[in-house]
C-alpha cells in the first residue's frame, strides 16, 4: 500500500509555496514545488490526469529508491518563497527558482505523504482531481494578490495563465476577448476562486492570512500533517507593492460585484488591506 498523495493548488501568489515549504518540513513527509512540465501536459482531460497520478507514482519511487526528485528549489531544497525580497532595475522581483533534483535529508517509510503543489494546472483540473487526491487549495486577499502580480514578471503579470488557458479553451478565449491587463487578470481571479469555491469543501480551502497568523497551526489542523510552528510574517501589505496602484487596483476589485473572490473575501478585507498600505507610508 501507498501513503497519502496530496494535490496542493491555489491562487498564484497566494502562499502555496509557503504551504509546500512548511509541509516539507514534517516528518515522513515530501512535498514538491511544481515539479512538473505542465506546458507539455496533453489538452485532453483523461491523459493530463494520468501524467498526474503517473509523476506520483514515479516521485514517490525515486524518493524511496535514491531520495531524489524533480521539483523547483533554490540551492537544492523547496523554497517558502520563489521570488527575491528586494526588486531589479525592471522594478519587479527577481524569480530565483529553477527545477532541478532535489536530496532528501531525512528517512521516510514506505507509507510517507507525497504533496505535489502547481497552481494554474491542478486548478484547472481540478473537478477530476479532487475525486482521485486529497486536494487544497490556498487563497489570499485579493488586493494582495492582484499587488503581487504586479511586482513580479509572471504571465499573470500581463493577464494570462498559460497551464489554465492549455487544459480550459473557455478561459483562453475569454481572456482573449479583455482589452487591458488588469481586466485579464480580474477573469483570472475569478475563475481561480470560482473552481474553488464550486469543487472543493469549505474545509479544503486555506486562507493565507490564517496559516500566517497561527503560525502554520491551520495548515496542520487541516492537512493532518504535523508541520512546525514557525513565527510567519503577513506580507499583504508589502512595502515592495505600489500604493497609487493599489488604490486603483482596490477600485476595480470593489467595482467588480460579481467577482468569485466575494465567496472568501469581502470589501472590507480590501479596505483594510489598503489602509494598512497607506499607513505604511
Amino acid at each position: 500500500m501507498t501513503g497519502r498523495n496530496i494535490a496542493l493548488t491555489g491562487v498564484p501568489r497566494s502562499g502555496t509555496t509557503l504551504c509546500c515549504n512548511l509541509l516539507g518540513q514534517a516528518p515522513d513527509t515530501v512535498a514538491l514545488f511544481e515539479p512538473m512540465d505542465v506546458a507539455a501536459l496533453p489538452q485532453a482531460r483523461g491523459p493530463a490526469l494520468a501524467q498526474v497520478e503517473h509523476f506520483f507514482v514515479r516521485a514517490r519511487a525515486s524518493l524511496l529508491a535514491e531520495g531524489t526528485a524533480w521539483s523547483q528549489q533554490v540551492d537544492g531544497a523547496v523554497p517558502d518563497n520563489p521570488f527575491a525580497s528586494e526588486t531589479g532595475a525592471n522594478g519587479r522581483r527577481r524569480h530565483r527558482a529553477a527545477r532541478g533534483l532535489i536530496r532528501l535529508g531525512k528517512p521516510l517509510s514506505a507509507r510517507f505523504t507525497l504533496v505535489v503543489k502547481h497552481n494554474a494546472a491542478f486548478t484547472a483540473l481540478l473537478p477530476e482531481l479532487a475525486g482521485r487526491f486529497e486536494t487544497w487549495a490556498v487563497v489570499r486577499n485579493p488586493l494582495a494578490v492582484l499587488a503581487s502580480w504586479h511586482s513580479v514578471d509572471l504571465p499573470v503579470t500581463r493577464g494570462r495563465l498559460p497551464a489554465g488557458e492549455l487544459l480550459d479553451p473557455v478561459l483562453a478565449a475569454g481572456l482573449d476577448a479583455e482589452g487591458d491587463v488588469v481586466s485579464r487578470q480580474l477573469r483570472v481571479l475569478d475563475w481561480l476562486f470560482s473552481r474553488y469555491l464550486a469543487h472543493l469543501p469549505a474545509a479544503r480551502l486555506l486562507r493565507y492570512e490564517d496559516v500566517v497568523a497561527t503560525a502554520g497551526r491551520t495548515l496542520s489542523e487541516a492537512t493532518g500533517v504535523e508541520v512546525p510552528r514557525i513565527a510567519l510574517d503577513e506580507r499583504n501589505a508589502s512595502a515592495l507593492y505600489d500604493l497609487r496602484l493599489c488604490e486603483q487596483l482596490a477600485g476595480r476589485l470593489q467595482a467588480d460585484r460579481g467577482g468569485a473572490w466575494r465567496g472568501c473575501y469581502g470589501d472590507s478585507d480590501v479596505e483594510r488591506v489598503l489602509h494598512r498600505m497607506r499607513e505604511r507610508t
